[in-house]
């Protein structure tokens, strides 16, 4: 019991961090990108953070009025002030020939600096590999 009531204490008191949809880059579909923003969000996980959900993330950007397509860094920042968040996680997924390419950043929301950034280029097939290899690797990063 005392465990559990020390867990909420520190849940409760957590940073916040948003995670953004990837941004929809050349030659991928809006379909290809939310599935692999869904999956890079379920892979990522800092202990030192409390994700906020996307639902939130994005009646916010609505709210705001913003394009979550394709936000400037000062509408982003403006964002994950809204939201509370000391970090945003915001990426852009790609696709040539066969090939797609992720990149990702971690931003400080009070100086819009980047502070942690990871890509990759993979194959169709391996992309749930790529992925959550990309997320673990920012946590890291950050924590």
């Amino acid at each position: 019991m005392i465990c559990a009531m020390c867990l909420m204490a520190l849940t409760m008191h957590a940073q916040k961090c948003a995670v953004l949809d990837f941004q929809l880059g050349t030659n991928v579909t809006a379909e290809e990108t939310d599935a692999i923003s869904y999956n890079f969000r379920t892979n990522f996980y800092p202990d030192n953070y409390r994700v906020i959900e996307i639902d939130r993330v994005n009646k916010i950007i609505k709210n705001l009025g913003y394009d979550s397509a394709g936000m400037t860094k000062q509408q982003l920042l403006e964002v994950g002030r809204k939201l509370e968040a000391i970090i945003m996680v915001v990426g852009t997924l790609n696709k040539l020939m066969d090939e797609y390419s992720v990149d990702v950043q971690v931003i400080d929301v009070s100086t819009g600096t980047t502070i942690a950034s990871e890509g990759n280029t993979f194959q169709k097939a391996d992309y749930r590999r790529e992925i959550k290899y990309i997320a673990q690797s920012l946590v890291h990063k950050i924590e």
